[in-house]
């Protein structure tokens, strides 16, 4: 049971490195509750019909513990995925320049997807439902091609300063063109898996990084 700050009751631990172990734990099980409460509600009444309130209720949760965490009740649903967060900050931790931090990004959204691939079938059923309502309400839409833009934005600071691409263009390109590809292999494993079909999306990334390149190469000969 999580407290009116989200915090749970009876759990006792000694030491700095426990307390902020604990805080963590308590963080993410926070997030989780808002993300799954959210999804319950807006799946049977709908975006524009739930409120804040409703959802800090179903979290169990105060309404100032929600706004902390997600801000608006469109975040919501995602506030539970800090894979962006943990790819941003893997790429920042390598050491390199140039074309290896590009290779870098790839590596990072390649460790994400194998681990997507890994998950099981629960979790993969509950991304199909969450990818269901962002399709069908815009402003949770808008809320999800936000958060892309913010990833390109923060790769692509990335690659200028690893001083590869000083042209900010072809750098936003390059990281564009790699999360595009991985975008395009999630949606087509949705809508495979909407159909019963099982396909690994990694095979489905080398599948559309493979057309990109055969693609660009023959309008290059061209």
């Amino acid at each position: 049971m999580l407290d009116p700050e989200g915090q749970q009751r009876g759990v006792v631990t000694d030491g700095p490195d426990a307390d902020c172990g604990l805080r963590e734990h308590r963080r993410r099980e926070t997030r989780r509750a808002i993300t799954d409460a959210a999804l319950d509600l807006f799946e049977r009444q709908g975006v524009p019909a739930t409120s804040v309130e409703a959802i800090a209720d179903a979290a169990g949760i105060a309404p100032r513990t929600f706004y902390r965490h997600a801000g608006t009740k469109e975040n919501a649903l995602f506030v539970d995925d800090d894979s962006m967060e943990r790819l941003i900050a893997s790429v920042r931790g390598v050491d390199q320049q140039g074309p290896a931090v590009v290779r870098a990004i790839e590596q990072a959204f390649l460790a994400q997807v194998d681990a997507f691939d890994a998950q099981p079938a629960a979790s993969h059923a509950r991304v199909l439902r969450v990818r269901r309502l962002v399709l069908a309400d815009p402003d949770l839409l808008a809320r999800a091609l936000a958060r892309d833009a913010e990833q390109v934005q923060e790769l692509t600071t990335i690659v200028l300063h690893a001083g590869d691409h000083p042209d900010e263009l072809r750098a936003r390109t390059v990281v564009t063109a790699i999360g595009t590809a991985v975008r395009l292999a999630y949606d087509e494993w949705a809508r495979r898996a909407e159909r019963g079909e099982t396909v690994p999306v990694r095979s489905l990334y080398r599948q559309v990084r493979s057309g990109l390149v055969d693609y660009f190469a023959g309008a290059a000969d061209g």
